[in-house]
């Protein structure tokens, strides 16, 4: 009798677990239970003003980002602010198979301008990122297309010999590279970066792509397609 009881209460115990477990994966997904259902919770950005794929901000929002390796003239009237992580496959097919038809189609024409913020997911990835701060503007976007087109070497290697020979590649030295992933003051900027994004434009993944025009400020979360930018871009450009 006594095998029996204990049979039982480790049937329930596991019970419990799995509930408990389920209940906390949910609601860290996004969803909560309601009324004997499993339904998604509505975040902020769900629930603000839409306009096609992107979500409107507060219009007077200023974005404090350096602008020293901005893409484009100072005088386009809209700025593309691209968060990314380097280490970030949706990012890094943006940046490689999208950005060169926008700066074609946009960049180019005046139209747009882009600036590229780095917001690492990963310690690796903060690497490369203090690395690409440290870079001349000459080598500056060069040395992020390596670092996105030949992601899955560097981000899997166990140790930093290849973002290493990448930043020679583009300009540093050894112990310049080494220097650079050393420097606090690089390591802040890019984390006070990221804790603002996160704090005031909902920006939790990326890749998060925030246009600021004199129209007001608006942002796409996710990876859209070359076809719905330009649409989205196309709209909201005839209606400024």
């Amino acid at each position: 009798m006594e095998k029996i009881i204990r049979i039982i209460s480790h049937a329930l115990s596991l019970i419990v677990v799995f509930f408990v477990t389920g209940y906390l994966y949910f609601t860290y997904k996004g969803f909560t239970y309601v009324d004997g259902q499993i339904v998604l919770i509505k975040q902020d950005a769900q629930a603000a003003e839409q306009n096609g794929i992107a979500t409107v901000l507060s219009h007077n929002m200023a974005i404090n980002i350096s602008q020293k390796y901005a893409l484009g003239s100072a005088s386009a009237p809209l700025t593309l602010y691209e968060y990314s992580s380097l280490g970030c496959p949706h990012c890094a097919d943006f940046h490689l198979d999208v950005l060169p038809k926008l700066k074609q189609d946009y960049v180019d024409s005046g139209l747009l301008r882009i600036i590229f913020v780095n917001y690492p997911l990963d310690k690796k990835s903060m690497k490369a990122a203090m690395l690409s701060e440290c870079m001349t503007y000459e080598n500056y976007f060069g040395f992020l297309n390596q670092l996105f087109d030949r992601q899955r070497f560097w981000w899997l290697d166990n140790d930093d010999e290849q973002l290493l020979r990448y930043a020679a590649e583009y300009g540093l030295s050894y112990d310049e590279a080494q220097a650079c992933m050393n420097d606090d003051t690089v390591a802040r900027d890019i984390v006070s970066n990221r804790q603002d994004a996160l704090r005031r434009l909902g920006i939790k993944g990326t890749p998060a792509f925030l246009f600021q025009g004199r129209d007001g400020n608006e942002i796409i979360y996710g990876a859209p397609n070359y076809d719905e930018l330009k649409e989205y871009l196309d709209h909201r450009l005839t209606s400024m």
